[in-house]
């Protein structure tokens, strides 16, 4: 019992000695920039090659372990060269300081007008206590080796253009930038439709009566001005009055927006009838307004009516209005509109010798079927004012009957009576004159044989 007791005691003592031994180290690892030793916060610290913790914003990270083996300790910060190292088990504070790493800044330039590359501009890249200059090659393009994680600043100057300036931001892969230069003597027109506020395209620009060029499909032509002078502008387009002014151009100026009149165009409508003929006192409607009356030949003229599309419409009582859509580009254009004949309700009366009704009888008017007579001999065609027509009537048993027919405008309830004669019938009469042949020849006979016989007769008192 008492060996059992001395064996406790001694296991119970190497154990406290073992405990005893081991103590918890604190190791502090404080991340800063090698470059200028400012603190870094937000590195990722591993140990061991798991992920451990981020360092605070003083860029320092408290580990704390058993203090029995060393430790792998790495650091990864972006736009920093990753840092690794095995710390001995012993030390308490570690100073990393993180590289950062070379990147690639590349600089494009172009012109803001012709988006054309622009070549020999000077770019200066400036960071701290580091300044770098080149210029743009054919390409418009310029590289420079840079920190990462690091500001810099660009300052871009060609010849002809504005400068430019901007800070670019480096992280941790390398970069490209693009800058658009305005042209230090480059100058707008803008030219757009009074009326309409549309782009006028095509319009041609002249300075100081030199042609500087014409307006793309945006109404907008950029050319070079040399500014502090002053210029007469004078812009030409199709179908708009010319537009003149003379104006200085300051440093300060970069769009002169110009707006442009239509100009008249003489426009003369002509009305005619059916048969060409002109026809006087017709209204003319343009785009629905009531706008003038042709005169008596047919003429009315509107010499103000500018470039643009309208819809003209004549209308007289008696014939049917009519629109044309037409299109004033040019001076004294002529546009013809012809108004046919409104159409009368005419009834047509077929009767016969004896005053009645042929029904079924055929009807044609200028040579076009208009169709047959009802029970009552009667038929209603459409007949055009003041316009001479045949009609024909065709029934069989009679000869066919053509007449001409004009209705007066205003006549609303116009008629005509044709009158059908029936055709001879000739074989009744054949017969007839057959029948009376036949007692012609009977009588004759009859006469011819009674005077014979009446001549041999002997008379008694003769003997």
């Amino acid at each position: 019992m008492y060996h059992h007791r001395l064996r406790f005691l001694f296991s119970l003592l190497l154990v406290v000695l073992l405990c005893s031994s081991v103590q918890a180290t604190d190791l502090l690892i404080s991340v800063q920039d090698s470059l200028d030793n400012t603190s870094i916060p937000q590195a990722t610290v591993f140990v061991n090659g798991a992920n451990y913790a981020l360092t605070n914003n003083n860029g320092q990270v408290l580990l704390s372990y058993a203090g029995v083996t060393d430790q792998d300790i790495k650091v990864s910060m972006g736009g920093y060269s990753d840092w690794e190292q095995v710390v001995d088990v012993n030390t308490t504070t570690l100073l990393v300081n993180l590289t950062r790493k070379t990147l690639t800044l590349t600089v494009d330039l172009y012109d803001a007008d012709t988006l054309n590359p622009i070549t020999g501009a000077n770019i200066t890249v400036t960071a701290v206590n580091t300044s770098q200059i080149k210029q743009t090659d054919a390409s418009g393009a310029a590289e420079f080796a840079v920190n990462g994680a690091t500001l810099y600043s660009v300052d871009i100057s060609a010849p002809h253009y504005k400068e430019y300036s901007d800070v670019v931001d480096i992280g941790s892969v390398n970069q490209v930038v693009q800058y658009k230069l305005l042209s230090g003597n480059s100058f707008s027109f803008v030219v757009k439709d009074k009326d309409t506020g549309a782009a006028v395209s095509g319009a041609q620009v002249r300075i100081n009566t030199v042609l500087a060029g014409q307006t793309d499909n945006r109404g907008i032509l950029i050319t070079p001005v040399t500014r502090g002078q002053s210029y007469t502008i004078e812009v030409d387009a199709p179908g708009y009055t010319t537009y003149t002014e003379t104006q200085p151009i300051s440093s300060t100026d970069a769009i002169d927006s110009i707006v442009l009149t239509k100009s008249p165009v003489g426009v003369n409508i002509y009305v005619t009838d059916e048969n060409k003929m002109p026809l006087s006192g017709a209204d003319i409607y343009i785009n629905g307004t009531l706008s003038g009356t042709s005169n008596d030949y047919g003429r009315l003229s509107f010499p103000n009516l500018v470039v643009g599309g309208y819809l003209i419409e004549a209308r007289k009582s008696g014939y049917i209005s009519q629109s044309q859509a037409i299109t004033a580009s040019a001076q004294s254009q002529d546009y013809s509109i012809t108004l046919p004949f409104e159409n009368a309700a005419t009834t047509i009366f077929v009767k016969d010798q004896d005053q009645k009704f042929v029904p079924n009888a055929t009807v044609v008017i200028d040579g076009n079927p208009a169709g047959v007579t009802d029970a009552n001999g009667q038929l209603t065609a459409a007949i055009s004012f003041n316009t001479p027509v045949n009609i024909t009537v065709s029934k069989d048993g009679y000869p066919p009957v053509s007449v001409q027919k004009e209705v007066i405008q205003g006549n609303s309830t116009a008629s005509v009576t044709i009158v059908l004669v029936r055709n001879l019938d000739w074989g009744l009469i054949s017969m007839i004159v057959m029948g009376l042949i036949g007692v012609l020849i009977l009588f004759a006979a009859i006469r011819m044989f009674g005077r014979r016989k009446h001549r041999h007769v002997v008379r008694r008192n003769e003997i």
